[in-house]
């Protein structure tokens, strides 16, 4: 009988100690990833001479020409690209992770339509929309916080996420991509770091919708309220088997 009271003690302490242990919920990493708030936390860019620009947009048009596009995937709210002639087009938030962790994940969703019948990227690369030349892509990248949003310079670009391909298919998605950023993280803590997502045009309208952005950390050490469901098994399992043993008696 002291054994089933010294186990039941253990767990009830445990089962308590989680509970303190619950912490607040942490400020997202990433301001507004859902565009719920419209373009609150995010800064755009277009080059000059650019049509169109990145938008909010919500049901399934597209925000300038009207044309069918999927819903946005995490609530009402998505940014999408969008123009009835070229540009080159920039969206961008900067944020600073100042602790280390184990693994830093980013993800987004991404829609694409190209109507310029291909994906087209320039050798070397740039992101200039006005050349004699097809220019039709979309990438997402890492870079120095205090480079230009347009920048190409291998220097400014600390990690490429995503590039479209020559012969990739004109229209995906919507899709969750996610990326082990934790090396680069923790190389540069306290540092501000830039996620941008370009778009370049030439060819043809080509609409690039963006959802549910963010950045998210997770630790070896489990979450108290995994400790918290843990505990309240055993419980239940140690309850179990003292209603056996009185059964038996």
């Amino acid at each position: 009988m002291k054994t089933q009271k010294s186990i039941f003690s253990s767990l009830a302490a445990l089962a308590l100690a989680g509970a303190l242990a619950l912490p607040a919920s942490a400020a997202p990493i990433i301001t507004n990833g859902g565009f719920e708030s419209g373009p609150f936390g995010w800064s755009s860019a277009d080059k000059l001479g650019s049509d169109g620009t990145f938008q909010v947009q919500s049901g399934t048009t597209s925000p300038i020409n009207g044309d069918t596009v999927p819903a946005p995937p995490g609530g009402v709210y998505a940014a999408m690209t969008d123009g009835g002639a070229g540009g080159s087009h920039v969206l961008y938030q900067d944020f600073t992770i100042s602790s280390g962790g184990p693994n830093f994940t980013l993800a987004f969703a991404l829609f694409l339509q190209n109507q310029g019948g291909m994906f087209a990227t320039p050798a070397p690369d740039d992101l200039e929309w006005s050349g004699n030349y097809a220019n039709q892509q979309f990438r997402v990248d890492i870079i120095q916080a205090s480079a230009d949003p347009f920048t190409v310079t291998p220097a400014d670009i600390l990690m490429n996420l995503y590039q479209s391909q020559d012969g990739d298919p004109l229209v995906s998605g919507y899709n969750t991509l996610n990326f082990d950023i934790s090396s680069l993280v923790n190389a540069n803590l306290g540092t501000a770091l830039r996620l941008r997502f370009v778009e370049v045009d030439n060819l043809g309208p080509l609409q690039a919708g963006v959802d549910s952005v963010s950045i998210t950390e997770s630790s070896a050490i489990p979450e108290p309220s995994t400790v918290l469901t843990v505990a309240g098994g055993l419980l239940l399992v140690a309850a179990r088997s003292l209603r056996r043993r009185k059964v038996q008696a």
